[in-house]
């Protein structure tokens, strides 16, 4: 009995690390870097859609976003945006001014974004329940 038991527990510890294992795949699919700039190219990563493109003169355009920042939702069609940003001086923060901002064609508010730290290699932005949103993943430029 006391065998049966022993291959049991073995069996179980087995599977709970084959579990951990599995869930660890499951993580982010994007390298962690170290930037020194958010200025790049990011693309979102599924199931989110789009493309943010910040510029080293100071401005940003977001094309065909599933997620629409002006207003912390998901968007209906696609989300375009586009305007100025800056770096905080403190923390490795990317702010979004946005100038112009439409969803499916039609004006939006002209609200900005705040993401959180950019130089892991991804710029997060989130609905205030924390529900939705989306992850633009920076695309290193092809050589």
């Amino acid at each position: 009995m006391k065998r049966v038991l022993r291959h049991v527990r073995v069996a179980g510890v087995m599977s709970v690390g084959a579990l951990l294992i599995a869930l660890a795949a499951c993580g982010p699919s994007y390298p962690v870097l170290d930037l020194a700039s958010p200025v790049g190219t990011w693309r979102a990563a599924p199931p989110g859609t789009g493309t943010l493109e910040i510029l080293p003169d100071g401005t940003f355009t977001i094309t065909g976003s599933s997620f629409n920042i002006s207003m912390d939702r998901d968007a209906i069609g696609g989300y375009d945006a586009g305007g100025t940003w800056q770096v905080s001086s403190a923390l490795p923060k990317v702010y979004l001014m946005i100038v112009r901002a439409s969803e499916q064609g039609r004006a939006q508010l002209e609200n900005g974004g705040i993401a959180p730290d950019y130089k892991r290699g991804a710029i997060t932005f989130r609905d205030g329940e924390e529900t939705t949103g989306v992850t633009f993943v920076y695309s290193p430029p092809s050589s």
